[in-house]
């Protein structure tokens, strides 16, 4: 059987209890996992590709190392050839079906929940870096000083075009307690800059991206994002070929496929990104906006569009709860 016949067979809400007890840790993001169950049901597979993904065990040869059930090779082409590739089972592996497809797409989302995701996901670990912002800019010097004049010769060496990188040859042995109080300080006061300059060079792209040209929100509008207190970012896609349920798609995905403290957070900004060939209506418009705003509960709610080219019907919701300080 084929991955993409196995997925027809089996239903996402088949697979949802394995999947939640299986990776707990993602329990606020099951309708990522739900968004590219979809994709791949509504994806072809590619045609004349052979391939074989084997599902059996792991681990168990050391004392008291647990054993895992592993499917591969998922990670060395596109979703279109995982979807061809032959499931393979082997005979000491007993599992039923909505079981095998949720191992299956818990690790063909490895890299990202969709394969635009994945391809930004390794543009981002293996291209070349790109600054877009002072934030951005400040942190790539603080990390150069560091690289040049705290980093061992023998532990360094360059990438291409100059690019630094680090490489560490174990076995090595760091003994951090024979550091003097004055290094300990500094490291302390660099890591403390680095983790402020990452937060802040996030929260200026997140600026960027809500008040770009053609949005409804201004910079003004939103530039209180870079003071919260704390916050967290949701990002949603309407995967359904029925361009009136687009919203309710994603209604769904936030009330039934997520378990968010919401009493966290006090306030809310959600943004919406539409096809400027496939509008939204006012009336689907309203009926998410009144379904948001009682889910949430919150009295400080802004939304937000934009419409932007693109040859899918799909609409994008970013959710943004925060904690403002009063």
């Amino acid at each position: 059987m084929r991955l993409k016949e196995l997925l027809a067979q089996v239903g996402f809400h088949e697979l949802l209890p394995y999947l939640k007890k299986h990776d707990p840790e993602h329990i606020n993001n099951m309708y990522a996992f739900r968004e590219a169950y979809d994709i791949l049901r509504n994806m072809e597979p590619a045609k004349d590709f052979e391939g074989k993904i084997f599902v059996e065990w792991h681990g168990g040869e050391f004392e008291g190392e647990e054993k895992w059930i592993g499917v591969g090779p998922m990670h060395d082409c596109t979703w279109e050839e995982d979807l061809a590739k032959e499931i393979v089972v082997a005979d000491d592996v007993h599992l039923t079906d909505a079981e095998i497809a949720m191992h299956c797409l818990w690790e063909i989302t490895y890299w990202g929940f969709s394969p635009a995701e994945r391809q930004e996901t390794w543009q981002k670990k293996f291209g070349p870096k790109v600054l877009t912002n002072r934030y951005e800019v400040a942190l790539d010097k603080l990390e150069e000083s560091i690289w040049r004049h705290q980093t061992p010769h023998r532990l360094r060496s360059r990438g291409r075009q100059g690019e630094r990188c680090v490489r560490i040859e174990f076995p090595i042995r760091w003994n951090f307690d024979r550091k003097n109080r004055s290094k300990r300080k500094r490291e302390f006061r660099q890591d403390k800059r680095k983790e402020y300059l990452r937060k802040m060079a996030k929260r200026e792209n997140l600026v960027r991206m809500l008040s770009a040209e053609g949005s409804s929100f201004s910079r003004s509008d939103v530039e209180f994002l870079l003071n919260v207190q704390y916050g967290r970012q949701y990002d949603y896609r309407s995967v359904t070929p029925n361009v009136d349920t687009r919203l309710d798609y994603i209604i769904e995905s936030m009330a039934r496929y997520q378990q968010l403290d919401l009493s966290r957070y006090n306030s809310a900004v959600i943004f919406l990104q539409y096809p400027l060939g496939k509008p939204l209506d006012e009336l689907s418009l309203a009926s998410f906006k009144q379904g948001v705003s009682e889910w949430l509960g919150y009295t400080d709610i802004r939304f937000g569009s934009i419409g932007v080219e693109t040859e899918t019907s799909d609409v994008n919701v970013t959710l943004l709860l925060n904690k403002c300080i009063e």
